[in-house]
Parts: C-alpha cells; structure tokens; sequence
C-alpha cells in the first residue's frame, strides 16, 4: 500500500488536480471534482494496487483521508482485472440515474424464440418422436460465415448480470413495494419515472411493464437487498436504438459504485438485442453526477430547452447517447 503521501498524489493525478488540493480533508466530490463515473474509475486504479473495497466501506468514503483509512483497513489482495473491475466502457461510465419514462399507450411485449439442440457435426439425434434426424453437414464455408473464414471455436457465454457490488435480478411480485417506494421516495422519486408525483399502488402496479422491453431488480452482493431498478424502454428495432434509464437507492448518491449496476446492463442490452444505441434522457439537473463522460464515449445528441420545471425555475431535458462501439466488451 502506498504512503499517504504517494496514496494523496495519487488521487491528485486521478482527479487531474495539484496534489496540494488533495489533502485528507478533501471531499472527493465537493473539492476534487470527482462524480460518480469518475468515482468508479479511481475504484478500478485502488483495484490495482491490490485493494479490494467493500460496499460498505465505498459508503463510508467522502475524503481523501477516508478513502486511505479504508485502504489500509481492507484486504490487500490483488482482485484481477475482470468485467466487474475493469473500468465500464474503454471510454465511459454510464450515469446512475435517468430521467422520467414516457410510456407508449399500449403494452408492450416480447418473447424470444425458442432454441433447439442438435448433434455436433456428423451423426444423428432422435427427436422426442422417435424419429432420427441425420445431423451431418458440411464443414461452414466462408461465405456461409459472412467471409469470416473457418468458425470461431469459442462458444459464447452468457451474459454478465453479476458485478463487485450489485447483481441484475429478475422483477418478481415480491419486488413491486420495494420499487413503488423508490419511484415515490423523496431522495429519488424527482429524479425518476413520475417526476415527483405519487401514484397509487394499483396505478404503479399497472403501470410497471408498459413500454418495457426489459427490467431488473438491483441487488446487493453483500446484503441481498433491493438497491435499485434498471430499464430498457421505447425500443425501436427498424432503426436499432432503445431508451435505458436507473435508479438507485439515496444512500448510494455519490459513491461511484452506482455506476456499475448500469454499466452491467447495458451490456447486457447489447449482448441481447442488436441495437446500435441506446439513448439516456434526463432533465438537465442530473447531469453532474457523470458530466466527466460527456464527450468520453458519452454523447449529447439532443437538447429540449426549458422543458422540464423544478423548484421554481425551467431546466433542459437532454438526450445523451452511448453506442455499441463504445461500450466495450466482456
């Protein structure tokens, strides 16, 4: 572990600052300037030195002085580099929360086609019929491969819904009240579907799957509670983009590790559907949590002036987007 000093020029470095600013009584965010995509790059650098930080511990952190107790205190083995500690995106982090959903009027559904199985090349297999099926086939030419020459050997995996801190779980029953005070509560519910507004139950419960193409539960790998909701929204598949948007619980604002449930499931949109991307809208006053990645892999492609209203004053709905080729890979 590195001496305070060498730890302090560090996070200097990391915050593009003077190490004289980033004293133990500096405030990572308040005085570094560091939000939340920034936050969880830092956490990918502390990864290198061999420093594995618990959720709880992230939640404890709001000084550079903290964040080095909290070095010192936890373990010391070195965590490889893998999707859930590498940095998000080559060269973004997705934000932690988005804007109020607009809903198409109608349901809206999909189901995925049903997969078969078969034999490897040569041989035969017997349906449930009884019938016998002759499974052999020539080796793949070229140009049944799309002029990719011989077949890529390395089956694909599935796709990744577990990180560090959180895990992408499917939306049971039992999770509705959890998510129903998220959209109302007073640290979240401005920033998120109904802006404010408290519907009733019955209403939420309606309400809850139109327009979606998909959704998860956030959960904590070291709790197992309910944190957060994660959507994809409004897909188009003729032009090939969707709407994302999360939310996560008040107490985890600030922190960096917010960021990764997000960054989790846009890949998982990308490694599922085949859109080429995905867009985030927001009312302007949500953008410094993750201002660091605009023009970073994170684009503005739109700008509603004076469209959303909050506490006495008109604010900007912005429309940012992340695209297939800047998300990175597993």
């Amino acid at each position: 572990m590195l001496a305070e000093k060498d730890f302090a020029a560090f996070v200097a470095r990391h915050a593009g600052v003077d190490a004289e600013q980033a004293d133990s009584g500096a405030r990572l965010g308040a005085d570094l300037g560091l939000d939340s995509f920034a936050l969880l790059e830092l956490h990918a650098a502390i990864s290198g030195l061999g420093v594995d930080l618990s959720e709880r511990a992230w939640l404890r952190i709001g000084t550079v002085g903290e964040l080095y107790d909290q070095c010192l205190a936890g373990s010391h083995r070195p965590e490889p580099v893998t999707p859930e500690t590498q940095p998000p995106f080559p060269d973004m982090l997705a934000p932690s929360t988005a804007s109020r959903i607009r809903f198409p009027n109608g349901p809206f559904t999909v189901q995925s086609p049903d997969t078969g199985s078969g034999a490897p090349n040569g041989g035969e297999v017997t349906d449930p019929a009884g019938l016998r099926i002759d499974q052999r086939v020539p080796p793949p030419t070229a140009a049944m491969q799309g002029g990719r020459g011989l077949a890529d050997p390395t089956p694909p995996r599935p796709p990744q819904r577990s990180g560090r801190y959180f895990r992408l779980a499917p939306l049971l029953p039992a999770s509705t009240p959890f998510l129903y005070e998220l959209a109302i509560s007073p640290e979240t519910g401005f920033r998120w579907r109904y802006r404010g507004s408290v519907p009733s139950y019955a209403q939420f419960e309606q309400e809850l799957w139109q327009g979606m193409l998909s959704q998860f539960l956030v959960e904590s790998v070291e709790t197992g509670e309910p944190v957060g909701n994660v959507i994809c929204y409004n897909p188009d598949f003729a032009l090939g983009h969707a709407y994302v948007g999360a939310a996560v619980s008040g107490r985890y604002t600030g922190s960096g590790i917010a960021i990764e449930p997000v960054r989790l499931f846009i890949r998982y949109v990308f490694d599922v559907w085949p859109f080429r991307k995905l867009y985030f809208e927001l009312p302007e006053f949500n953008l410094p949590q993750f201002a660091s990645a605009l023009g970073n892999g994170l684009r503005t492609e739109g700008r509603l002036v004076d469209h959303e209203y909050y506490q006495g004053r008109y604010w900007d709905r912005l429309i940012l987007a992340v695209y297939r080729d800047r998300a990175g890979s597993r």
